[in-house]
């Protein structure tokens, strides 16, 4: 895979590509010890972690190890249809696809990748402002993403299901993303569309037909109506937070709901921290003390490549609880006890807790990852709490996606990631992705998804006293 990076003076190229999230742990930090972060320059194979801004240039990274395994899914009611069909959760930050025999409805796989868009930034704003001038290469990286994973699915499809959030899917439709750039928001597109592989430029896809549903309002997309739609077959009463780089919450009530969203950034993904990388193989995934020293277990039981959200999470309650942490985040060794302090050093200049370190690998968590890290809790937080105050405490907690799947509720409540008279959450996988695989096979279900849209109503938060205040005091533990 080929990207444009530029590199500023003062930094390596393996700093930048970690964060945008194309290497997938700190391996040795970059010290150029372990020789694993190897780019293709040119003709020139380099070493990322040595090669120094400022550069500007095109640079060439290895594609192996850039899919893993996805979520196991449930086979799907049908209408009379042939082939093979693939639902789409094409995410700000990580993009999961599901594929199904469409003449049995039967699951069949599901693989993750990262969005190869993370180049232009780790989050959707980032990316609106990089569009003045690069609109068209984060497109063509947006259709390089979904073109890659479908050719990894390894069958002929006939049709997909593509949800995301609104600014994705203006970029996978080729539609100007100008109207995201201040409030109050414009979007080009509020509906359902059909249309082919041919007309998005998709190479090698040009038959397969591509139903994109629509999204609700701003920064709330078809991604989250996926998450109702899944859940409001069977659950009257409900909350559920999709915390991805682009967070989106919302509350239902019997026959109608309320829905916010704010850009969390890429820290519950794993991504644009010193060892951050996604939940895939090799993640650390829970982080625990048994009484004498800190022990982690890995996604896959491998050996470990980085810490995903999960484990950041598990692993700053811990800190907070030995008072590592102060209570606005700070690091520190006042009377921190002898185990813990000899984990506490200076790393590229910051103060960081070391987690795992070999010869070849350094797991740590820096000043600034605690920074990222709280700025992503408060705007959960806030937006939380506005919801709460408008529409009434749930009867259930839904968390979608890879953050939910592995959290443990000890950590989330030590935190206060979420408001009180909120109930403890239940995991429920990627929801985006069940419901994208839901309006693969029937169209009562893509009739279902538009009736969500128009009982939905979406709080902006940005003009919100509420989550003003909110916002504040979820930036502390």
């Amino acid at each position: 895979m080929k990207l444009r990076v530029s590199v500023p003076e003062g930094k390596t190229l393996y700093q930048i590509l970690r964060e945008k999230g194309f290497m997938k742990s700190a391996y040795c930090g970059g010290r150029g010890i372990c020789g694993k972060c190897i780019v293709k320059v040119g003709e020139k194979e380099e070493l990322a972690c040595l090669l120094f801004g400022p550069f500007e240039g095109e640079v060439e990274l290895p594609e192996e190890n850039l899919t893993s395994r996805g979520e196991n899914l449930s086979d799907i009611p049908v209408d009379a249809r042939e082939g093979f069909g693939v639902a789409i959760d094409l995410g700000t930050t990580g993009v999961e696809a599901a594929l199904f025999d469409l003449s049995t409805g039967k699951f069949i796989k599901s693989l993750k990748t990262l969005n190869f868009q993370s180049a232009f930034g780790a989050d959707v704003v980032t990316r609106v402002e990089l569009a003045r001038e690069n609109y068209d290469k984060e497109r063509e990286l947006l259709l390089k993403t979904l073109s890659f994973l479908l050719k990894e699915m390894g069958a002929p499809i006939r049709e997909a299901v593509v949800v995301s959030n609104p600014v994705i899917q203006h970029f996978l439709l080729g539609l100007p993303v100008s109207g995201f750039e201040r409030f109050p928001f414009k979007l080009e597109v509020e509906d359902e569309v059909y249309t082919t592989g041919k007309e998005l430029g998709l190479e090698g896809f040009e038959k397969t037909t591509f139903y994109i549903p629509p999204p609700l309002k701003n920064f709330i997309g078809s991604d989250f109506l996926s998450n109702l739609l899944v859940l409001t077959q069977n659950h009257p009463d409900f909350a559920v937070a999709d915390l991805g780089t682009n967070a989106e919450m919302g509350i239902w009530k019997e026959e109608g709901g309320f829905a916010a969203s704010v850009p969390a950034g890429p820290a519950f993904e794993g991504v644009g921290l010193f060892s951050g990388m996604r939940a895939v193989e090799g993640a650390i995934y829970k982080i625990f003390f048994d009484g004498r020293d800190f022990r982690f277990l890995t996604i896959g039981n491998k050996e470990p490549l980085g810490i995903c959200a999960s484990g950041y999470f598990d692993l700053i309650y811990l800190l907070k609880s030995f008072r590592v942490l102060t209570e606005e985040g700070t690091i520190q060794t006042e009377d921190t006890p002898p185990l813990i302090a000899q984990r506490i050093r200076e790393i590229e200049g910051e103060r960081a807790f070391i987690l795992h370190e070999t010869e070849e690998t350094l797991t740590a968590l820096t000043q600034s990852d605690v920074r990222k890290f709280l700025l992503a809790k408060g705007a959960v937080y806030g937006a939380l709490k506005t919801l709460l105050e408008e529409a009434g405490a749930p009867a259930e907690l839904y968390f979608s996606g890879a953050f939910g799947s592995h959290i443990d509720k000890r950590s989330v409540k030590g935190l206060r990631l979420i408001p009180e008279n909120f109930p403890e959450p239940i995991a429920a996988g990627n929801l985006a992705l069940k419901g994208a695989s839901l309006l693969l096979g029937r169209e009562e279900e893509r009739e279902k998804i538009k009736r969500l849209k128009e009982k939905t109503e979406t709080i902006e938060l940005a003009t919100n006293k509420t989550f003003e205040k909110a916002y504040i005091e979820g930036m502390e533990f």
